[in-house]
């Protein structure tokens, strides 16, 4: 089963919806490299499946999510510019 690295983005402003995408992120096991931005290796089927939670968790609220499927290639070509993200120690911090 091939997998692709699988980046979510997102801009929320409800503090509860937030929360909930961050834990469904990691519960697919993405990490979290910026403070609303997660990335990790999926397979076709767990993006789907983490799609519809994502779609499920934001209903009608105001922001956007977006879900990118990245090559290696294009994964490559990242650069990172300053220090990278550490995670929080404090599990339940709203970002």
């Amino acid at each position: 089963m091939q997998t692709m690295q699988t980046l979510v983005v997102y801009d929320i402003s409800d503090d509860r919806v937030r929360f909930m995408i961050s834990r469904v992120c990691k519960r697919f096991g993405l990490a979290r490299i910026q403070r609303s931005t997660f990335l990790g290796y999926l397979t076709s089927m767990q993006r789907k499946e983490l799609t519809a939670a994502l779609r499920r968790i934001i209903g009608d609220s105001d922001g956007n999510i977006q879900v990118f499927v990245l090559c290696r290639a294009d994964l490559a070509l990242r650069e990172v510019i300053g220090k990278p993200f550490e995670e929080y120690a404090k599990e339940d911090l709203l970002v």
